[in-house]
């Protein structure tokens, strides 16, 4: 019995700090394309990696979104960094409501299998 309690235990800290959000930038690059592609493949695979896609306070709302240009790291979640080319300006992408249901793996095996390499290798989680 005891045992099961400590599984038990161990399972319910290891939901929980998969459910916290620390801020994890990938930085992408891709071969013959473009931004725009970049963003429409980041947003599939964020729909992908959210294991909870409900968002219930914005059913309420009766406010328009408006969209937050700043980058705010303190929100948490994936950000998405991706270069069309050498010397270019980055693309800088988030989704518009940070969750703390993304699961980061999720997102990295979607975006390699749609063709995207690391260009940076993961520093750790920013604070």
């Amino acid at each position: 019995m005891t045992r099961l309690k400590k599984l038990f235990v161990l399972g319910l800290v290891a939901l929980s700090s998969a459910c916290s959000s620390p801020t994890r930038i990938y930085y992408w690059e891709r071969p013959n394309t473009g931004a725009d592609h970049f963003v429409r493949d980041h947003n599939r695979c964020l729909q992908k990696a959210d294991w909870w896609p409900f968002e219930w306070f914005n059913i309420f709302s009766l406010t328009p979104e408006t969209l937050d240009l700043r980058l705010n790291l303190k929100d948490g979640g994936i950000w998405g960094n991706f270069s069309p080319y050498k010397g270019a300006m980055p693309v800088f992408v988030n989704n518009a409501h940070p969750t703390k249901t993304l699961i980061y793996r999720w997102y990295s095996s979607c975006m390699k299998k749609a063709g995207y390499t690391e260009r940076r290798p993961y520093g750790g989680p920013m604070e």
